[in-house]
């Protein structure tokens, strides 16, 4: 391919710039691009000024290249989607009747490059991996910009199979053998703990969501390479894989939202993994479509001032492998 490519962060991540809507669509620049994504440790970014042109069918093909599209969105979200499309939209845009048609999330904007790493007084940035309390988590996402404020807002990314590399041999060990409880009533009390209009689940709702165990240590099911995983605000409990958990135990962590005092695993390493050999600051230009995979990596998104400049962001979802193509 004639395009010009940049590293990111050393092996970590990948740009393809001088990127048109039909290389999107052309099955030779699609495989390229691919593998580009799994030998940089799942962190691709595609950047032309013609992307700021794509459709949504567009979108969607591309993000086909790297995983199934999660179909349905939320009902509560539906407003908030691309009509007709499996596309989440997010920011602060609003409708002719000044209607805010997009998913809000308001977060501290970086002061510095310093507020990347993690900081466990603030437990800010909240860097995580997407859905692991699902019993079938998502494998990754696509965000495309459709407007971006000329400061703030940018998503930082970290390489977790590359701060797994780096950990001691005998942390690598003990890490090796546990798993991450993660609960969705958890983390929907956590956040109603601080926002109290967030709904929490019914009981009817809590038996038909039961808890999923994931590996703190996940072996990548196309490359196996190794990374860190199991950080996201439903994991309330880190335990030997196959321990049994005590009902009095769960019912204290999804009832109260509070994490057991082993989530410290996870949070204790969040300073080092987060250090700048590991994080990439991705600053939006409109037309940017970047594809990061849950399983080698974990993001976390900044603030902008709402107040002052328009955001939209598209995503999608991958819940799947890619199809196999005829």
């Amino acid at each position: 391919m004639n395009h010009p490519t940049a590293p990111l962060k050393g092996d970590f991540g990948i740009l393809i710039d001088q990127v048109t809507p039909d290389d999107l669509g052309n099955p030779d620049f699609q495989a390229w691009a691919h593998g580009l994504w799994l030998d940089h440790g799942g962190l691709l970014g595609v950047r032309g000024e013609k992307l700021a042109e794509l459709t949504p069918a567009q979108l969607v093909g591309w993000s086909e290249v790297f995983g199934t599209i999660e179909e349905k969105i939320q009902t509560a979200r539906e407003d908030k989607s691309v009509k007709g499309f499996p596309i989440l939209r997010i920011g602060n845009v609003k409708n002719e009747d000044g209607k805010i048609v997009a998913q809000l999330l308001q977060v501290p904007q970086l002061t510095s490059d310093a507020d990347i790493r993690y900081n466990p007084e603030t437990r800010r940035p909240v860097w995580h991996t997407d859905s692991t309390f699902r019993a079938r988590p998502p494998v990754g996402s696509v965000f495309h910009c459709r407007k971006a404020p000329p400061e703030g807002a940018e998503t930082l990314f970290a390489d977790m199979q590359g701060a797994y590399a780096a950990l001691p041999p005998a942390e690598r060990q003990k890490l090796d053998g546990l798993e991450a409880v993660c609960s969705l009533a958890h983390h929907d009390k956590k956040i109603n703990s601080y926002s109290p209009h967030y709904p929490v689940l019914t009981p009817e709702q809590r038996k038909e969501n039961p808890p999923n165990r994931v590996p703190i240590v996940l072996d990548h099911p196309v490359t196996g390479r190794p990374s860190l995983y199991g950080l996201n605000s439903s994991t309330c409990a880190i335990v030997p894989k196959g321990q049994e958990i005590d009902p009095a135990d769960l019912d204290k962590w999804d009832l109260e939202g509070v994490e057991d005092d082993s989530v410290m695993i996870w949070r204790d390493m969040l300073p080092t993994v987060t250090g700048p050999e590991f994080t990439v600051k991705w600053q939006w230009e409109p037309g940017d479509v970047v594809v990061w995979d849950n399983r080698s990596t974990i993001h976390a998104g900044t603030g902008f001032d709402y107040n002052k400049y328009e955001r939209e962001m598209w995503r999608l979802t991958l819940v799947a492998e890619a199809r196999a193509r005829a």
